[in-house]
């Protein structure tokens, strides 16, 4: 009864479907696409290459750079409209989590007196597929 207590939830995530995303009912997963992404909080529009791998997207950027981010979407509309949340030098581990560094000059005992505001689209994508 032990071993059946261990084996069964190992074959229920064995069995579990793969979640793939699609564009336009076709699976486009593991495939590097050029693209333009917007990041929200910088306003900064990069010609990247993207590849899609379940709910995420992995943004190749042309110094060599790269961020993962968490898509709103598994399955996409519309091409030129694909957003996602993904700060710079983190990587999801789900819809709550992520690990990583922060990039920020806020650190613990830091003498600045001013609390600094955080921009609330500090994270979100938009991707156009081209």
């Amino acid at each position: 009864m032990k071993v059946l207590g261990l084996f069964l939830p190992v074959l229920l995530l064995l069995c579990s479907p793969a979640m793939a995303v699609e564009l336009k009912g076709q699976n486009i997963d593991g495939q590097k696409l050029p693209a333009r992404a917007y990041y929200y909080a910088t306003g900064g529009v990069y010609k990247v290459q993207v590849r899609f791998h379940n709910k995420r997207a992995t943004i190749y950027f042309d110094d060599g750079n790269q961020t993962t981010i968490q898509l709103n979407q598994q399955a996409i509309a519309d091409s030129k409209n694909i957003e996602g949340f993904g700060k710079l030098g983190q990587y999801p581990l789900n819809r709550t989590f992520s690990v990583g560094l922060v990039y920020d000059n806020n650190w613990l005992g830091s003498n600045d007196s001013q609390f600094q505001l955080s921009n609330p689209l500090d994270g979100l994508w938009k991707i156009s597929l081209e």
